[in-house]
């Protein structure tokens, strides 16, 4: 009976922690979930990931579907990876597909893609906010094992596996991690380091870190030099395979459709002054929501609003926009001039050609008082500022507009007594 009772309290224990453990993820978390064969748990490719990404200071939480021999079409019709996907909202869904099946040609295009993007669909259904990854597995030591021996290649092998899955990831907008391309450099470059386990295609502990530091740079976009975890590889060995793994990864990041496409919006605008008011442009990317702040206590909602300040002044706008899969935000400051002060400033000073296409000249009159200028672009940039002597010769300046786009042009002439606002029209 005290075995029992000990027993229970100590799965009830267990059960209790890995409950805690399981909903302890903050916003922070990245959730990845691995489905694959034997390639991926050998060595648990995934823990190996986790831990490398823990000692680096991410938040990371990992789960995976992995059983020996499986190919996608066996995936989609099991229970638990059905399950798994749909268990909460993945950051990344990794596929890896059976070690010989994306290099066949052309059968891989009924073997493996349809089963891919029947997967890849049922993971954006769980939450298009996910990111189906392929993990680009590596050639089998002497080439295709399956194959009469000498009648194939590692490196025909492993071309052919990168051109199988590049092809289904761009037609799915999916990101590579290019485990095989590192591991092809390796290979190349310090062929003293051992990949291979005995049976000459799966991966020994050097392979199985060299993969997960692929994973590292290829989740987060950074590099996994220095991080301090090396499991059971040498410590000389781990540096070469960190190094080798992010240079292949971060040195060609849109190669592997890494940020390509990105579920999150991205924040931008542009605005126009039309009299006393300003119209703002939304050219944001991927935006569902857009709440604008104008700098003066005033708010909209509308994507493209329109706004009218009670005084001229410099403020500094806010565009906030958000879809299902997270916010952007992004500030600009600009001018702002009442239309009295342009009007009385046009009396004061003469601008011609205007419209140009290039040269503005304009002239001052004596004893003018002008001090400096500035003329700032329609996303309100200054680009250009200079001082004006009392001296200037025939007082007249000359803007020259060469290198920027057709468009409206903002020219600020700073006077003892009022700044003076005018429009310069480039076509």
């Amino acid at each position: 009976m005290a075995l029992k009772k000990l027993l229970f309290i100590f799965f009830y224990s267990l059960f209790f922690f890995l409950t805690i453990s399981a909903n302890s993820q903050t916003s922070d978390t990245i959730k990845v979930l691995f489905i694959g064969n034997s390639f991926t748990y050998v060595n648990d490719l995934p823990q190996t990931f986790a831990q490398l990404s823990i000692k680096a200071g991410k938040i990371i939480y990992v789960d995976n579907n992995t059983i020996g021999g499986y190919t996608l079409k066996m995936h989609l019709q099991n229970a638990i990876t059905i399950q798994k996907i749909y268990s909460q909202k993945w950051n990344y869904v990794v596929l890896q597909e059976q070690s010989q099946i994306p290099s066949f040609i052309p059968e891989r295009d009924t073997m493996m893609y349809p089963y891919a993007i029947a997967l890849d669909s049922l993971i954006h259904d769980n939450s298009p906010c996910t990111q189906t990854v392929f993990f680009m597995t590596w050639a089998h030591k002497n080439g295709d094992l399956g194959l009469p021996i000498g009648s194939d290649t590692y490196e025909d092998m492993q071309q052919r596996l990168r051109s199988g899955y590049m092809q289904i990831a761009d037609s799915l907008n999916a990101i590579v991690v290019p485990c095989g391309w590192s591991w092809r450099k390796i290979r190349q470059n310090y062929p003293s380091i051992e990949l291979y386990s005995s049976d000459n295609y799966h991966p020994a502990e050097n392979g199985t870190y060299l993969a997960a530091c692929s994973f590292y740079a290829s989740i987060f976009r950074q590099s996994a030099v220095g991080i301090n975890y090396i499991g059971n590889v040498l410590p000389m060995d781990a540096v070469t395979l960190q190094t080798t793994a992010s240079q292949v990864v971060l040195d060609s990041l849109s190669l592997w459709n890494i940020g390509l496409y990105n579920p999150k919006p991205i924040a931008n605008f542009g605005f126009f002054q039309n009299g006393n008011q300003i119209q703002f442009s939304d050219s944001s990317s991927l935006a569902d929501v857009y709440t604008w702040d104008f700098g003066d206590g005033n708010h909209s909602n509308l994507q493209n609003p329109f706004h009218t300040y009670t005084s001229s002044a410099t403020y500094n706008v806010k565009l906030i926009v958000s879809n299902n899969c997270g916010s952007d935000t992004i500030s600009k400051s600009f001018q702002y001039f009442l239309s009295d002060i342009i009007d009385k400033g046009k009396s004061l000073i003469s601008i011609y050609p205007n419209p140009s296409k290039d040269i503005f000249n304009i002239k001052i009159p004596i004893d003018n008082g002008v001090y400096s200028y500035e003329v700032i672009n329609p996303e309100g940039k200054i680009i250009i500022h200079s001082s004006v002597s009392s001296s200037t010769i025939n007082n007249l300046l000359t803007i020259n507009l060469t290198n920027e786009a057709k468009n409206i042009y903002y020219l600020t002439i700073y006077t003892q007594n009022k700044p003076l606002r005018y429009k310069l029209f480039k076509f």
